[in-house]
């Protein structure tokens, strides 16, 4: 969880703007020019981020998901990452970087003027649409909307947000690179082009690898033949 932190307050203390993103996230179109369009109104805030879809009180008062948020450098993101960074224990305490985050957001924002902005969960959809909104995921999988990017989130684990990614159509690497097992297919003896190349053909699949495990999930075919995961779940796809 540090790692998350350092990473950002590196860049921006270089004095660059950054875009910080989970590994489980795929872009379906490229989110850049949303945040570089000058005529936009989104150019006045200094940090903006994916709603998370939660409304507790743990992420109030802006419910911002930290698995996806663009920062632009000023003095004031400056000093909150800075003030991150030193907030370290609070990160440890918590047992969560994003509620660590959301905690010096409301401090940030409302002693210095920091400018922060939660994004339209349409446009940037995760876990929170996934698990309880199907008419909306129904219309992504059959291709009446196209978001910026989905993010897996509001998952228990790694294991089940493989799964639920393989089903969804967002998988591309192949089964004897997952994990560990990716190191057997990096060549260190090789040029760095080729090293890269040899990677690249061994372990990425140029098409989703698809396959069903739960049929009350969404999925980017029907997958009514496998079992639920929640208890009373529901099959995604209706009997066709």
């Amino acid at each position: 969880m540090h790692a998350k932190v350092i990473t950002v307050q590196l860049i921006n203390k270089l004095g660059y703007d950054c875009i910080f993103q989970d590994v489980d996230i795929v872009w379906y179109r490229d989110p850049l020019p949303l945040f570089h369009d000058k005529s936009s109104s989104l150019m006045e805030f200094d940090i903006l981020f994916q709603d998370d879809g939660a409304r507790s009180l743990r992420y109030s008062p802006f419910c911002s998901n930290s698995g996806f948020y663009y920062v632009r450098y000023n003095s004031m993101t400056e000093y909150f990452f800075t003030s991150l960074l030193y907030a370290t224990d609070l990160v440890l305490s918590t047992h969560s970087h994003q509620q660590a985050l959301t905690a010096l957001l409301a401090d940030h924002a409302s002693l210095f003027g920091l400018r922060i902005k939660t994004l339209n969960e349409d446009d940037l959809p995760g876990g929170h649409y996934f698990h309880r909104k199907s008419t909306f995921m129904h219309e992504m999988l059959e291709g009446k909307r196209t978001p910026f990017l989905f993010h897996m989130s509001w998952t228990k684990n790694k294991e089940n947000k493989l799964l639920f990614m393989r089903q969804m159509g967002m998988w591309f690497v192949k089964e004897q690179c997952i994990d560990q097992k990716a190191l057997n297919y990096v060549d260190h003896n090789a040029e760095s082009a080729e090293m890269i190349n040899n990677f690249v053909n061994s372990c990425c699949s140029k098409n989703a690898l698809i396959s069903c495990h739960f049929k009350d999930k969404p999925s980017a075919v029907n997958c009514n033949s496998s079992p639920s995961i929640d208890i009373g779940g529901k099959a995604f796809w209706e009997e066709r």
